[in-house]
């Protein structure tokens, strides 16, 4: 239920953005407004927003890490992260990373299936050839 709302919002959000930068967007938006279904309550009761400070470094695998707020505050030392409040909300967490990951790869593997060989004949090719040498 929960990837299926994250997939319905990452299928519709600006392709050219990264799936780990849409996340963090979405689980923003999920965390900063009241619950209004049982996707938003149950993000709101296993994931939190933590401060963290860089020379802590208890980061886990699960942490998501919040780059559009990270950016906002440069004058802050420490970076936001998205934790699992429990190890169900990191396991969540970690099959969303896992899921966005996975739509990465579908993305990488249509584009390159798209590529033809006479894509890289031309200037590219013989700029390619020339840094072999």
């Amino acid at each position: 239920m929960i990837l299926e709302a994250f997939s319905k919002y990452l299928h519709e959000s600006d392709q050219t953005l990264p799936s780990m930068e849409v996340l963090s967007r979405w689980l923003w938006e999920k965390l900063s407004m009241p619950p209004q279904c049982n996707v938003d309550q149950v993000i709101h009761c296993e994931i939190i927003i933590c401060r963290q400070d860089p020379s802590e470094g208890d980061t886990t695998d699960c942490d998501i890490f919040i780059p559009q707020i990270e950016n906002d505050l440069e004058q802050v030392e420490s970076s936001f992260v998205f934790k699992g409040n429990s190890k169900s909300g990191e396991r969540l967490l970690n099959s969303l990373r896992t899921y966005g990951q996975s739509y990465e790869q579908q993305k990488w593997a249509r584009w390159i299936h798209n590529i033809k060989a006479s894509d890289f004949s031309g200037s590219d090719a013989r700029k390619l050839d020339d840094n072999f040498d």
